[in-house]
């Protein structure tokens, strides 16, 4: 289990890819990539974004170590929370969401819509 910093997003993140605050990730262990992520620091968070690529106990067992590592990774940084997003670029919010995230230890979770404007 590890998480690589790389130089460009993976595809499952989508339009994040044209976010300039976001660094990106991948998660991956013995079997290969298991999921994408970016993060952003903020003044007291770190913005996380993660797609997950494989599912299973033993991804899940991995991403319980990487929540360690992402705290540990806050701490360091000073901050006091990590605050984890997710788009679904126009389609409803998935249901299973909040329950995934409780078993990392989130709360809090709540639906958030957004839109962007590209000014000229």
């Amino acid at each position: 289990m590890a998480i690589f910093q790389v130089e460009s997003a993976h595809p499952a993140l989508g339009a994040l890819c044209r976010v300039a605050r976001l660094r990106f990730y991948e998660l991956a262990d013995a079997g290969g990539t298991y999921a994408a992520a970016a993060l952003a620091e903020h003044a007291d968070c770190l913005e996380l974004h993660l797609e997950v690529l494989r599912f299973g106990p033993s991804t899940v067992r991995a991403l319980r170590t990487d929540v360690e590592e992402l705290k540990d990774m806050a701490r360091r940084l000073g901050k006091t929370r990590i605050v984890g997003l997710r788009t679904e670029d126009g389609q409803q919010p998935d249901p299973r969401w909040a329950k995934f995230t409780r078993l990392f230890g989130f709360t809090g979770q709540r639906v958030f819509q957004a839109a962007e404007l590209t000014v000229d």
